[in-house]
């Protein structure tokens, strides 16, 4: 049977366990004050317009540190959402990092019976809570994203830095070691400086052009910041050996539903690729995320394209402008595209591949009607107006010879 035909069966046949129940948002994040009292809100979504009940837990390490209150709730069938808190009271102290909690919306079960025993399904949703703790003194975090590329162009280094301590980072920089398949280093060079005030984060951001060889290199780094190092490590390849997502289709987008992804994915190297799949993370404006989902996986033939479908559920997103990590994974390598998706009621604008890739199926079908329409009467006009210029010379002719 066809696979994109059995994904799409799937997706239809569990939108109604979806569709019920939503939270907004899905995570809050804090950053700690000693002693903090705070009332934290959260809107349940009721999607599917039903009397409701729901009943609250809590996990995690700050689950002490939260007061739920009473922790059974309902929604009513003429509330499409309803909010409601928590209390959340801080001790004077913490360990450093990030604290979490998780507050749980399971709803509960009319009619159950009381005379045969079965197991009845329920629909969750959960809240997060994060609480970030600085560091004493001055403290970095950081990944590290080497770009695959083409041989002859730069090779860019990206170090996301965070300074997670109490204070300023003044100086970071970092030193990269190249090392080739063989294990043999084959460059070393160092990055600028930067500094970064404390809890914000930075991109360090490097190109080189070493000129090399088609392959795979290995990245050493040594990310050197005030009162400390990093080490981070880092395989790239050069040449077009690689998957790369090339457009997203989207048609009939509605918000609030599951929205289909079609991601067309280009296969640049001279042999198949088994397995691949693609995740895609949806990031607010504080680089939370609020949404991650992944493809089922796909073979791509050797210099082949590829439909890859993923869906997004939708419930519970507002409207605004999201940054997306859209990562193609192969093997032990991944394939990253940093994008923006345009979230409106109606339709869904992805930004980042040089042009607009995706407009409501709608709206594009009536622009496409009203741009033919004008061409065929353009195409009139232009050929009865040669008719007449035509017709006129013939006369003209006549009326000569006469």
């Amino acid at each position: 049977m066809n696979k994109r035909f059995i994904i799409l069966f799937l997706g239809l046949f569990l939108i109604s366990s979806v569709y019920a129940l939503g939270v907004s948002p899905g995570r809050t994040t804090i950053d700690f004050k000693p002693s903090l009292e705070r009332s934290v809100n959260f809107e349940i979504i009721n999607s599917e317009g039903k009397d409701l009940e729901f009943g609250l837990s809590i996990d995690g390490e700050l689950a002490e540190y939260v007061n739920l209150g009473n922790r059974k709730i309902s929604v009513s069938a003429g509330e499409d959402k309803k909010t409601f808190s928590y209390d959340l009271k801080l001790p004077a102290s913490l360990e450093p990092g990030l604290r979490t909690a998780r507050i749980i919306i399971t709803e509960i079960p009319k009619d159950l019976g009381s005379s045969e025993s079965y197991v009845a399904a329920t629909l969750a949703v959960a809240t997060q809570l994060h609480v970030n703790v600085p560091f004493p003194g001055k403290y970095a975090s950081s990944g590290f994203i080497v770009y695959n590329t083409e041989q002859g162009e730069d090779i860019t280094f990206v170090f996301p830095v965070v300074a997670k301590g109490e204070f300023d980072l003044t100086s970071v920089h970092a030193n990269i070691d190249i090392y080739n398949k063989a294990n043999e280093k084959v460059a070393s060079f160092n990055t600028k400086s930067i500094s970064i005030k404390s809890s914000d984060k930075k991109e360090l951001v490097h190109k080189w052009n070493g000129n090399l060889s088609i392959g795979e290199y290995r990245a050493d780094a040594t990310l050197i910041y005030d009162d400390g190092t990093l080490n981070l490590e880092r395989i790239f390849s050069v040449g077009s050996k690689e998957l790369e997502l090339q457009e997203i289709t989207v048609n009939d987008f509605n918000l609030g539903e599951i929205v289909k992804l079609e991601m067309l994915v280009e296969n640049k190297w001279s042999e198949p690729i088994m397995d691949a799949y693609v995740e895609t993370r949806i990031l607010d404006e504080g680089e939370d995320v609020v949404a991650s989902f992944k493809s089922s996986s796909y073979d791509v033939e050797a210099l082949e394209k590829e439909v890859f479908v993923s869906y997004w559920d939708t419930a519970g997103v507002k409207e605004g402008t999201y940054a997306s990590d859209v990562a193609i994974h192969y093997g032990e390598k991944v394939s990253r595209k940093n994008l923006e998706f345009e979230v409106m009621d109606n339709e869904l604008v992805v930004i980042g591949l040089g042009y607009v890739i995706s407009v409501d199926g709608g709206d594009g079908e009536s622009s496409i009607v009203v741009v033919l329409v004008i061409v065929i009467v353009v195409l009139v006009l232009i050929n009865l107006l040669w008719f007449l210029i035509i017709r006129k010379k013939i006369e003209n002719f006549k009326g000569g010879k006469k």
